[in-house]
């Protein structure tokens, strides 16, 4: 196994991002998320592992101000560590990355959804707590404390 490094994703990871979202999401019909990759890596949105100068895993979240609780949260919108190195620290090294960013950023949750159980259990040992929605999809919380 490689040591891994855990940053902000620049501009030149881009096509990288979007092979890996490719394989991630080979079952979805197949578009063009370059503009999106590359807006999402401009504000600072997406956070890369490297392994061995490879991405290897990467994580989107958002900010936005939440009229519920009064106060910014995050939404991880896409998460994905590739096979090989799942189960080797990759996910939970990403994972806290952006919690630390959102503590740092003011947020007072952080929220994602899933439909796999393996991420349900994943998010869980992290924390996050769960409700289910009304398609079957799993929505986790994790709150958290502004610095």
């Amino acid at each position: 196994m490689c040591a891994f490094l855990i940053r902000r994703a620049r501009k030149s990871d881009a096509r990288r991002i979007s092979e890996v979202l490719l394989d991630w999401l080979a079952s979805l019909p197949d578009r063009d998320r370059s503009g999106s990759i590359a807006q999402s890596i401009a504000r600072g949105e997406i956070f890369v592992a490297i392994c061995e100068s490879t991405i290897v895993g990467f994580i989107h979240y958002v900010v936005h101000d939440d009229i519920i609780d009064g106060a910014p949260n995050a939404f991880i919108t896409a998460f994905f560590v590739t096979e090989p190195m799942r189960s080797k620290g990759v996910g939970s090294a990403l994972l806290n990355r952006v919690i630390n960013e959102a503590v740092a950023r003011g947020c007072v949750s952080i929220e994602t959804s899933t439909t796999h159980r393996r991420a349900e259990y994943f998010y869980e040992r992290h924390g996050f707590k769960q409700t289910v929605g009304d398609i079957g999809e799993v929505f986790l919380e994790l709150d958290v404390s502004p610095q």
